[in-house]
């Protein structure tokens, strides 16, 4: 199901210090990288990514739960894993044959399954109802290209417009992974990359044969804390996902940030941090924010006497220097612990410091912004001193916000 991760490959490029991780198609096989002893961020990195992508559910999200474990436990915290289900969209293989050319994609959320062949049918524009009807999609697989209206609205009018297939084109590099139509729809729905995309528009008329292999099935999630022993109301919550989608290793998105608080809690242990604090690994981030929401509702009371959550996701590349959104009063806070912070205009929504201010709970959301191979094959590189960054000003706002 899911790609092998064969190699583990760091290499230091003078300052920048890129963490590259190598992938190919065998058994995995670790190795060591050649980092300062100082630094386990790095190793962090390196073996949450040997098993292939942490998807909710899986093996991989499994080992990668229980090395946490064990890095918690040997600075001496007490851990333990809260379950909790959901019933999560599987994509077992879907792809779209013309002539000899096989073309891989990703099914979307909420699309049915389905294997039959059809005309192709371009349509123009974005998607719109009328655009649909215009191109006389009826009985046939259209093809559209991502953009402007969300994926649910480019399905539903598909379907209104009697389409029997619904391919989307990615307009950034890379296949589109991880996308979710948030209803369920009644046709196939596939995400192919820009340059499939462009082989399919130029091929409009001719037969295809779709073959979209979705399911749903009822998964574990299982979120991780880690707290010293007798901590059972902490003041301040560190979080990040180690969840990533499938066919995507994760190393931004979001191995950085659950290394990123790892670490926090290795330089916290034997400070009095460490005595107001959890460390939190949410599982399910990628499908609606699922390990969060379950820890929200199963911990009310202890949410609701935070002073801050503070959650860190994708904060291993310099896209963006790192910046932080969420709640004013400690965004205001934050800027003077660390004055190099830079302001998001909009943190409120999609990662999981959203589901501690949906229960009114104050929360900042610590990111660099939008990785180019996010939820693709290609995110497997960290820059290790974007992650020591992300630690010392995790550090200095927390002190801050405990003052």
């Amino acid at each position: 199901m899911f790609p092998c991760l064969t190699m583990l490959t760091f290499r230091m490029l003078g300052a920048a210090q890129i963490l590259t991780v190598a992938l190919a198609q065998t058994s995995p096989t670790p190795v060591s990288p050649a980092f300062p002893p100082s630094s386990k961020i790095a190793q962090d990195v390196s073996t949450l990514l040997e098993n292939g992508p942490r998807v909710a559910g899986s093996a991989a999200l499994k080992k990668a739960g229980d090395y946490l474990e064990a890095q918690y436990g040997a600075s001496g915290y007490s851990t333990r894993v809260e379950t909790f289900e959901y019933n999560k969209f599987f994509d077992e293989g879907s792809q779209l044959e013309i002539g000899n050319k096989v073309l891989e994609g990703s099914a979307l959320d909420g699309s049915s399954g389905g294997d039959f062949s059809a005309a192709l049918v371009a349509v123009a524009g974005v998607g719109t109802l009328e655009e649909f009807r215009a191109a006389n999609v009826t009985g046939k697989i259209a093809v559209v290209r991502r953009g402007t209206l969300r994926f649910a609205e480019k399905a539903q009018n598909a379907v209104q417009a009697g389409a029997r297939g619904l391919i989307i084109v990615n307009n950034a590099p890379g296949n589109l992974r991880g996308g979710t139509l948030a209803a369920e729809v009644t046709i196939p729905v596939l995400g192919v990359s820009g340059a499939d995309g462009a082989v399919l528009l130029e091929r409009t008329g001719e037969q295809a044969t779709l073959s979209v292999k979705a399911e749903r099935r009822t998964i574990v999630g299982r979120n991780l804390i880690a707290a010293l022993p007798g901590v059972t109301a902490p003041k301040i919550l560190f979080g990040a996902h180690y969840d990533s989608v499938q066919g995507a290793p994760g190393a931004n998105d979001n191995a950085s940030g659950t290394a990123s608080i790892l670490e926090m809690a290795r330089r916290a242990a034997n400070t009095p941090l460490a005595q107001s604090a959890w460390f939190v690994a949410f599982d399910g981030e990628e499908d609606g924010l699922r390990g969060s929401r379950a820890f929200v509702k199963t911990h009310a009371s202890l949410v609701g006497g935070l002073k801050a959550m503070l959650n860190f996701d994708m904060v291993g590349v310099d896209v963006t220097p790192l910046s932080v959104g969420g709640t004013l009063a400690l965004l205001e806070r934050s800027e003077r612990a660390v004055p190099e912070l830079r302001r998001l205009n909009d943190g409120s929504s999609g990662s999981d410091h959203a589901s501690f201010l949906e229960a009114g709970s104050p929360a900042l959301f610590f990111y660099r912004g939008m990785d180019p191979n996010y939820h693709q094959p290609g995110d497997t590189v960290v820059q290790p001193e974007m992650l020591e960054e992300t630690v010392l000003a995790g550090l200095k706002v927390a002190g801050e916000l405990l003052r």
